[in-house]
C-alpha cells in the first residue's frame, strides 16, 4: 500500500487562480485605453468621429471670444 500525502492530491488551481495577475493587467489595460479614447471623443472640436466601425455624427458646442473670461491672479 502507498500513502500519499494530501499535497499531492489536490485539485489544481483553475485557470483564474493561475493567471489572475496577467488577467487584472490585461482588463486594466483595456479599460484604460477605452477610457482614453472616449475622453478624446469628448474633448474633440470634430463634427464627425468614425473609429472601429462605430461613427457619430454631432455638433460639438462653439466657442466665442466673448465667452471667455481670463482673470489674473495676484
Amino acid at each position: 500500500m502507498v500513502s500519499c500525502p494530501i499535497e499531492c492530491v489536490k485539485d489544481q488551481p483553475d485557470f483564474i487562480e493561475r493567471n489572475g495577475a496577467w488577467l487584472l493587467s490585461v482588463i486594466a489595460s483595456i479599460s484604460a485605453c477605452l477610457g482614453y479614447c472616449l475622453s478624446y471623443f469628448l474633448k474633440s472640436r470634430c463634427k464627425t468621429i468614425d473609429c472601429c466601425g462605430v461613427k457619430c455624427d454631432r455638433t460639438p458646442i462653439e466657442l466665442k471670444p466673448s465667452d471667455v473670461e481670463i482673470v489674473p491672479q495676484d
